[in-house]
Order: C-alpha cells, then structure tokens, then sequence
C-alpha cells in the first residue's frame, strides 16, 4: 500500500482493532510490524514524498522535512529502519538510561480517545545504556540518511554524561530529557545552576549537536514563579550553546487510574499551551537556537501554527499512535502546499513570513 493511502486505512480499519488491546499491548503489536522494515521501504520507494519546500536545518542537522518522531515511542532504539522508512525527517529513540530500569509498577499507560490523547507513567522503562548501543550500532546502516538523535537521562550529571559519551558517536544528534514529569530526580536539572553545570560537562567533549527537551510551564499569569524558572533553563541553554531545544514534555496530571496515580498528558488538549511555550522560548533564544515543538501536533495545519509561533521542526508522539504510519508523509505533503499557497519557497521561511504581518506578505 502505497504511503498516501496509509492514514485512512489506519484509522478506520487498524486502529480500531489496536485500540482493543491495552495500550502497551497494541504497541508490541505495532512493534513487530514496523520490525518488518523492508515492506515499509518498499511503500516509501512507491508512495514517498520529498520537496525542496519543505527541506529545512535543526540544531546543525540537514533534515528532508521538518516531521520528526519524538522520544518515548522506540524507547530501546530498536525499530530505526522501520520507523526511518515511514519518512520522517528525523527519528528520536530513547530515553535511554545507563542502567536498565522496569519503570513504574501497575497502570502506567492510558488512551483518552474522546480528547485524541494519552496519559503516561511509565518511568523511563528500558534495556538501559549496552543494550540500545548494540541495537543501534547494528541497525545503523539500515537507517539510511534519516538523522537519528538519541534522547538520554539520568538521576545525576555523570549519569547523563556516560550515556551521552556512549551515545554520541552513533547518533547524529543527542537529546537530554530533564523534564519527565514520571522521574522525581530530574528536577534537580530545573535548577539553571545545575543544569549549566550539566551543560558544561557535556560541552567539554562534545563533537555532535546537543539538544534538551524542557519542562512544560503555566503562563506567566497562572504561576509567574515556575513560568520564569522554565525560561530561565532555556536562557541557560542558549548561553551554553545547546543547538535544540524540545518544547515540551507531557503536561503533569494526576489519575487514580494510573499505578503511581499521575501522569503525564500528550496529545490534542495541550496543543494551545505547547504553542504559547514555543513563542515564549523563541523571544528568550532569538534565532541562534533551533527549536522542536512537541505536543499535539496531528496534521499539517498544527505544524503549520507551530512554524508561525517560531518552531523549526515538530515533533510527533501521540499523533502518530492515533493517526498511524502515514503522519509524517500527510504532515510534510500538507506543509509543502500551504507554503506554495503562500509563495514561499521554503518552510524555513513561515517564522519570518509571519512576523511581517499581512501587509509586507500581501
């Protein structure tokens, strides 16, 4: 089935049979098909969508669209080829963490499918450091030219430093999570003292573009106090010279449903905060930090509202469990219109076309 076709056939006729399984379940079972990775390089080769449109620059990385998949979804890196071959314009795996953790006991992950959303407490569950290195070193060469960027984590700095060390010289980019609203310990890293002291370690031997995914933060309005904190950490990014910033993690909830009874939401109902956390972190880092935006993006026109409010790239999670394999294909052939639209020859140019206002674009 050629990719133009996938998203229908996904959503009206797969994911309702997936939807009948518990989450983590479906997900396994969606594992082993995109592990059939051949079939889906084959649908690429027939149905694949490139444009010099909507080509564009992250953090350094030279990407073929602006659709990348978020952290959270290959959590041991090993679904690369497969998930390379869906035409995403990078591929984030991970988190990973030095040594293997089972994550949160009970119910750690639930659908909200009336809101398009999920809520998780997974707690960072994975084969830890060894395991996804040896995954990715094997699958590398499958990979192709899609940009791997490998999100990692720790309780303290030389945790974080050693997975970055190991990780780096097999991905193209490395992302450091300090914000899962499901692992106490890294809000230590929400302190801007400590988390320019992570950046120092890491800038010390660094070869490869770094990232961080931050915390998400109320307006000023709701909570001057955390709202100030969060862009303080993306000041202190800016200043340590980080080259992406991810914005945001899950927004915190609590849910008796869920064995350590909260959780983090994704999805649909934070698109509109996600947006106003893009425009506020683009006025603290100017134009000298990419950014990826993170957090409800479903179709070409969220992505398109994402450029406007400052991002370089999104990032997809939730939408693609809800709308399936052909996202990052309908994503991308959607940004390539609505910047043809507007005469714009690249969609690097939708951040700038839009703070003209309609007069100098008109």
């Amino acid at each position: 089935m050629a990719l133009a076709l996938i998203p229908r056939a996904y959503e009206s006729l797969l994911r309702p049979l997936l939807f009948t399984l518990p989450p983590e379940k479906a997900q396994k079972v969606a594992d082993r098909a995109l592990k059939m990775w051949p079939l889906w390089k084959a649908a690429a080769q027939v149905g694949g969508f490139t444009s010099p449109r909507i080509e564009t620059r992250v953090g350094g990385l030279a990407l073929k669209n602006p659709v990348g998949l978020a952290a959270g979804y290959d959590k041991n890196c090993e679904l690369l080829p497969g998930l390379a071959a869906l035409g995403f314009g990078y591929v984030t795996c991970g988190t990973v963490t030095l040594e293997p953790r089972p994550g949160n006991p009970g119910t750690r992950l639930l659908r909200d499918e009336s809101r398009h959303a999920l809520i998780n407490a997974l707690g960072f569950p994975g084969l830890g450091l060894d395991a996804a290195a040896e995954r990715i070193s094997a699958d590398r060469p499958l990979v192709g030219n899609t940009p791997v960027v490998v999100s990692v984590s720790g309780a303290d700095i030389e945790d974080i430093a050693t997975c970055h060390r190991t990780m780096e010289p097999l991905a193209d980019a490395i992302e450091v999570n300090i914000s899962s609203p499901n692992t106490a310990n890294l809000r230590v890293f929400h302190y801007p003292d400590v988390l320019g002291e992570l950046l120092d370690e890491l800038n010390e031997s660094r070869t490869r573009p770094l990232f961080v995914k931050l915390p998400p933060f109320p307006s000023h309005e709701d909570d001057p106090k955390r709202h100030d904190l969060a862009l303080s950490l993306a000041d202190v990014c800016a200043s340590k010279h980080v080259d992406a910033l991810t914005v945001a993690n899950t927004q915190p909830v609590q849910d008796e449903r869920l064995g350590v009874g909260m959780g983090g939401l994704s999805g649909m109902p934070i698109f509109g905060q996600m947006l106003r956390m893009v425009h506020e972190v683009r006025e603290i880092v100017g134009d000298n930090t990419s950014i990826n935006a993170s957090g409800g993006i479903f179709n070409a026109w969220d992505a398109w509202q994402a450029l406007l409010a400052g991002t370089d790239s999104v990032q997809v999670m939730t939408g693609f469990v809800y709308r399936g394999p052909g996202i990052p294909r309908d994503i991308s052939v959607g940004l390539d219109r609505m910047a043809a639209l507007q005469g714009l020859d690249s969609v690097r140019s939708v951040g700038r076309w839009a703070s003209a206002g309609p007069a100098a674009n008109a």
